[in-house]
């Protein structure tokens, strides 16, 4: 019998690419889909995390933790009064004071994530956890320090080491661009029409936020068609 794996998934492009890896190595049958309601803006991702579970055949968990995010003004948090910025990082990083962030940043979300993902391994018998962070270029590397591979690293010792050696995390992304995590979905299959990259909360992506250039681009780069809707 295989063992059980979790993926921590958001219906994005990066955490769809982990999830399809998953299913491919443990069977659909062995893999539980972890998705978190943070209070986040753009609450269609649980939506659309759900369609690409159902299409995966996958068990779908969501978990609430609005309450660990109250404090948090990030603009990507529901009840922040902080636009989302539509222009790249590289024009919001120019505008920042000293020891400022950008407004996208949830504090240490992939920490908050990746520590109940461990706790729920353990009650599912699941020995390894998948996530996506990758690569980010540029600027980016500097502003989420909860995607670096040194985070990444550091997480997978104290998750192995708090579980009794039980649980690992598995990030089979994070020395990749984006570019090339499209071209490895292209190789997957994956349902890229299902997922939700924008940071917005409209019925179709604006084009126009940080996350939606990256995507933008990233397809361009691939010669390929980006199959969802945008705004206008």
């Amino acid at each position: 019998m295989k063992n059980k794996v979790v993926v921590l998934f958001s219906g994005g492009i990066d955490s769809t690419v982990c999830l399809a890896q998953a299913v491919k190595i443990y069977g659909n049958k062995n893999v539980i889909a972890v998705s978190f309601d943070y209070g986040q803006n753009n609450s269609k991702e649980l939506i659309q995390s759900k369609e690409i579970c159902d299409y995966y055949k996958v068990e779908h968990v969501v978990i609430d933790i609005k309450n660990i995010f109250e404090f948090s003004n990030s603009s990507l948090i529901k009840k922040s009064n902080r636009d989302i910025p539509h222009e790249t990082y590289d024009v919001q990083y120019k505008k920042l004071k000293e020891n400022e962030n950008v407004s996208t940043n949830v504090p240490f979300r992939n920490g908050v994530m990746l520590s109940i993902c461990a706790s729920f391994a353990l009650s599912k018998n699941a020995k390894v956890i998948y996530y996506g962070i990758h690569h980010e270029e540029g600027i980016a590397h500097e502003l989420y320090p909860d995607c670096s591979s040194e985070f990444d690293y550091a997480m997978d010792m104290a998750i192995y080491t708090g579980t009794g050696k039980k649980v690992s995390i598995v990030s089979p992304l994070v020395e990749m661009s984006k570019k090339e995590i499209i071209e490895l979905g292209t190789k997957l299959k994956i349902p890229f029409n299902l997922t939700w990259t924008c940071y917005e909360d409209n019925e179709y992506a604006c084009g126009k936020c940080t996350a939606c250039i990256d995507r933008i681009k990233a397809f361009k780069e691939n010669d390929l068609v980006d199959p969802i809707k945008y705004e206008g």
